[in-house]
């Protein structure tokens, strides 16, 4: 089969969105397809072409004129948008004739929506839409005709994955129609990074933060209830792994609690970074406001280790309880919590192995299958 990738945003560019494209394109390519991805070409300072794991990779500046770049001042993005959007029309077409996909499959279909729809005017081909979470949650952020490609690109899908049931439903509400040819494609996780049980070197026991800095993880929430309970347990440290826009003013948070020695910001870590991370950590806590899926949670299952997480997206499918537990995403709900597991310590960490049986439904292996088949026309 020929399979064309799409995708907003792509490997070396890091995030879930990213490494789940790059997941199935390379999947696909090690099962004897013929993969080609096609992306923004966002940075500029990314090659026009570049193969990665066997895979090449085509990178294209894909604008089109829109007209709120014109009320906003922006003439010279209308103006690049018009030389540009006739000039990917005829890259689009030549692709598709010298390709020719039997299968396109579009990932987190927001800025490339419009160019779908026009290929898909034009060539006959499966469509495989496959929604990540603000393709669908920042819905009611974008313009009526914006909202209106959208559903009408769902509409057209011969098939929609998401990865969480709650996404999915979302989804659904806009577009019931939908639902017969819309399915659950959970994100995996390669289990068998876990078989390393190497500690990461750290002189204090410490709680485990995994995720971006920002506003819609809760790491100011966690800041928070961490400076509230540390004054009552002196001897243990909060790590937080990840960076992003939050940075600069998280540590400044911390120092004006009085925890800026107890609070360590890791920065971006490594995959096997991570792992080190998770085998020493007491548990980890994930208070996002909200969450799609949340690989984090599943990594730190893979590791044995019980997760504490707000009750909000995907974490109540993918987090059994017990061992772990949900909470509202409120400082005073996450504190509690704290509490609570680090008076009851031992018993968190022996239940949290029976979270590496509960990871294992995330296997990678099987959810790649399981794109697999839906994208060479397997019923849902």
């Amino acid at each position: 089969m020929n399979l064309l990738l799409l995708s907003t945003s792509y490997p070396p560019v890091l995030g879930g969105l990213q490494t789940v494209a790059h997941q199935v394109a390379q999947h696909m390519h090690s099962r004897g397809h013929a993969v080609r991805t096609l992306t923004m070409r966002y940075p500029r300072s990314l090659p026009p072409h570049d193969v990665r794991d066997g895979v090449p990779i085509t990178r294209w500046l894909m604008l089109r004129p829109n007209l709120p770049d014109l009320r906003r001042g922006r003439l010279d993005a209308l103006l690049a948008a018009c030389f540009y959007y006739p000039l990917t029309l005829r890259r689009l077409a030549r692709l598709m004739q010298t390709f020719q996909p039997q299968t396109v499959n579009f990932h987190f279909p927001t800025h490339l929506t419009h160019f779908v729809l026009w290929l898909r005017r034009r060539y006959t081909f499966r469509l495989v839409v496959s929604l990540h979470g603000h393709d669908v949650l920042g819905d009611s952020s974008r313009s009526a005709y914006e909202r209106q490609r959208f559903r009408q690109l769902l509409a057209q899908a011969d098939a929609v994955t998401a990865c969480s049931a709650d996404l999915l439903a979302k989804a659904t509400a806009l577009v019931p129609s939908i639902a017969p040819r819309a399915a659950v494609h959970y994100n995996g996780v390669d289990l068998a990074r876990f078989a390393d049980k190497t500690p990461f070197p750290h002189p204090r026991p410490y709680v485990l933060y995994l995720g971006r800095l920002d506003s819609v993880k809760g790491v100011d929430l966690l800041i928070e209830a961490f400076a509230q309970v540390a004054q009552s347990i002196p001897d243990l440290d909060l790590r937080l792994a990840g960076d992003g826009a939050l940075h600069q003013t998280l540590v400044l948070r911390s120092a004006a609690l009085g925890a800026a020695e107890r609070i360590h910001f890791l920065g971006k870590v490594s995959p096997q970074c991570v792992v080190n991370l998770l085998n020493a950590a007491q548990f980890v806590v994930l208070p996002s406001r909200a969450e799609t899926f949340g690989i984090a949670a599943v990594e730190a299952m893979a590791a044995g280790k019980a997760v504490l997480a707000t009750r909000v997206g995907g974490f109540p499918e993918v987090l059994p309880v017990p061992p772990n537990r949900l909470v509202e995403p409120t400082m005073d709900a996450l504190a509690s919590a704290l509490t609570d597991w680090l008076s009851n310590l031992a018993a968190v960490q022996r239940e949290g192995e029976q979270n590496r049986a509960h990871a294992q439904r995330f296997d990678l292996v099987h959810t790649l299958r399981r794109y697999e088949a839906t994208l060479l026309g397997a019923p849902l």
